[in-house]
């Protein structure tokens, strides 16, 4: 594991806090004794409120600013997971590994802050990870739906096209440095349009699943896409969806049967998938469609 050069690790009662190294004093005592107050703040948004996270949108006060942050908890949701976390990172020290490696690779994200670990016997009670708002920004999928499909004619084209440009990059970036995520769907990747140069940034969420290997295999790469192609493609018509794998593909795939293989092995694949999910939804087969389904 390495972390941002930046941070130091504080220790307060069962809590260890690796913070930003300017923002020591404050971000320690906001978020010490308990960083679960934060839930409790007058203006708190949550977010999201699952068996294994808690997501809040909050304004804290840093340095004599306003500012407003997310605050993740990992919750510490079984005994099983209670003893692993023994032996590995928590979700928090995991997501700051992860911003450390988008920022290695030149890949956006927003501001971490602060990770915080609640350990008692050495196992985890919860898992806190702090960063700061990415302004003006909107998931991938409201992004094309709200902006990019509302705009008309020839410009509207070249935005969807461009856009799609832009996602394909960025993948295209974190392959080639062997950078692999583990859940690259529509809603972990933030836009935030630049007005200056009417293109988009993008910006990647959910950092605990990051990882650096030696060689990142096709098998990985083709799950990003296919991650990508069942979340947003859902908005895409056929030829935009593939645009968006021969951008990704770029010259580097020369070889036509190549590019052929790898967009029929995505369509496949997120094909197969989509099959199994509505078997999950609708597992009670309709009489007479049984045989159809093997």
């Amino acid at each position: 594991m390495h972390h941002h050069r930046e941070f130091v690790l504080e220790r307060r009662g069962s809590l260890s806090l690796h913070v930003v190294r300017t923002l020591t004093k404050d971000l320690v005592s906001n978020l010490a004794p308990d960083p679960d107050h934060f839930f409790d703040l007058p203006g708190c948004e949550i977010i999201k409120d699952q068996k294994k996270i808690k997501v809040a949108r909050v304004k804290i006060e840093i340095q004599g600013d306003a500012k407003t942050v997310y605050l993740k908890r990992y919750n510490a949701f079984s005994w099983r997971y209670r003893f692993g976390s023994l032996f590995q990172s928590s979700g928090a020290l995991k997501s700051l590994n992860g911003a450390a490696i988008l920022s290695e690779s030149g890949i956006r994200t927003a501001r971490p802050l602060a990770a915080v670990d609640s350990r008692s016997w050495g196992m985890l009670n919860g898992s806190f990870f702090l960063s700061e708002e990415i302004e003006n920004g909107k998931t991938a999928d409201a992004y094309w739906r709200e902006e990019l499909l509302a705009m008309k004619g020839k410009e509207g084209t070249r935005r969807r096209k461009r856009f799609l440009q832009g996602i394909a990059e960025l993948f295209r970036c974190l392959h080639q440095q062997n950078v692999y995520h583990n859940d690259l769907k529509d809603a972990n990747i933030l836009v935030r349009p630049d007005f200056s140069t009417g293109s988009e940034h993008f910006y990647l969420l959910d950092l605990e699943g990051i990882r650096r290997y030696r060689k990142l295999n096709r098998r990985r790469q083709t799950k990003n896409l296919v991650q990508l192609n069942r979340t947003l493609g859902k908005y895409l018509r056929e030829p935009e969806k593939l645009r968006f794998l021969k951008s990704y593909l770029g010259p580097s795939f020369s070889n036509p049967i190549d590019k052929r293989d790898w967009v029929a092995s995505v369509l496949r694949q997120s094909s197969r998938l989509d099959r199994l999910r509505n078997i999950e939804v609708s597992p009670i087969a309709m009489p007479g469609k049984a045989s159809s389904e093997s």
